[in-house]
């Protein structure tokens, strides 16, 4: 079973900020990758595989995902 996440970090990078392109974050995608990792590992000891990875700037669509 390979399930697709979404997943949403909260992760402050230096010369991006909300009025940035996607591909100003792109610049950055070593160190955001390192840094997801490093959480997951934390919250999964065990280990897990990622097939593929995609990032950018929150744009606030996934809001309507939210529960009231």
């Amino acid at each position: 079973m390979a399930p697709e996440l979404e997943l949403k970090m909260e992760l402050e990078v230096e010369g991006v900020d909300t009025n940035s392109r996607d591909w100003d974050v792109q610049q950055h995608k070593v160190e955001i990758y390192a840094e997801f990792e490093r959480r997951l590992s934390a919250a999964f000891p065990e280990g897990l595989r990622i097939h593929s990875f995609e990032f950018g700037l929150d744009r606030g669509w996934h809001k309507e995902l939210e529960e009231e």
